[in-house]
């Protein structure tokens, strides 16, 4: 009896530092700490993914205009490196776009009524593509492009009864916007302050071919652009 039970509290002992050495396999000797897509091998990711939500504000200038581009993105980041996400921009100071009779004469109309300029407001959006040099080290480099349309539209605050505009309840008189194609490929800069926040500073150039036909110069838009970015996420 005491053979047998000396023969189990070995076996014991045995299993017990034969578990030890056994490898985990679970998510904590993953190194690279990211969900995956296409699954594991070996405990290791393939295809690391990540995501992110990111809000920026840009300044630009359209003609002799200072202009303010707040927006926000989101999307996917594959392998560290690739990221493929939505972005959009809108004008944040329409009151600052306002152009005094650059489109419009300052004739009285049969209301009585004088037009001193319009407003201009809108903004742009579309896909977000970008490849991202090394991702891991504090201070990093980034090339997004974004591919996208967009609408500007002119509007006028008045109280007369001019049939030509549209109107809403505030007596704001929206002329009829225009669709555009834009392009807009750029580089930025990024700093890794904390494992789920990266601090950027870019400069893009954006694109739009097929402005001309909006009363504006075909240009007006075409300008180079310094974008402040905060961008949240698992990188």
């Amino acid at each position: 009896m005491k053979k047998i039970m000396i023969m189990l509290i070995c076996w014991s002992c045995t299993l017990g530092a034969f578990a030890q050495d056994i490898p985990a396999t679970n998510e904590s000797t993953n190194p690279n700490g990211i969900n995956t897509i296409f699954g594991k091998t070996n405990g290791i990711s393939k295809i690391p993914l990540g995501y992110f939500i990111e809000i920026d504000g840009g300044f630009t200038r359209f003609g002799h205009k200072s202009v303010f581009l707040p927006g926000m993105s989101m999307g996917l980041i594959l392998n560290h490196h690739w990221t493929v996400g939505l972005t959009g921009t809108f004008i944040g100071n329409p009151m600052g776009m306002r152009f005094h009779n650059k489109y419009y004469n300052n004739d009285r109309d049969s209301t009585g009524f004088n037009r001193h300029g319009h407003n201009l407001s809108g903004g742009y959006g579309g896909v977000l593509l970008e490849y991202t040099l090394f991702p891991k080290s504090r201070i990093h480099v980034a090339f997004p492009l974004m591919l996208g349309s967009g609408t500007l539209s002119y509007s006028h605050r008045d109280h007369d009864n001019d049939t030509t505009f549209l109107y809403d309840e505030g007596h704001h008189h929206h002329m009829s916007g225009n669709h555009f194609f834009v392009i807009e490929p750029g580089v930025r800069v990024e700093c890794n302050v904390i494992k789920t926040l990266r601090i950027g500073f870019g400069i893009s150039y954006r694109y739009a071919p097929d402005l001309g036909h909006f009363r504006a110069p075909s240009d007006l838009i075409n300008q180079f652009n310094a974008k402040l970015s905060l961008r949240f996420g698992k990188f």
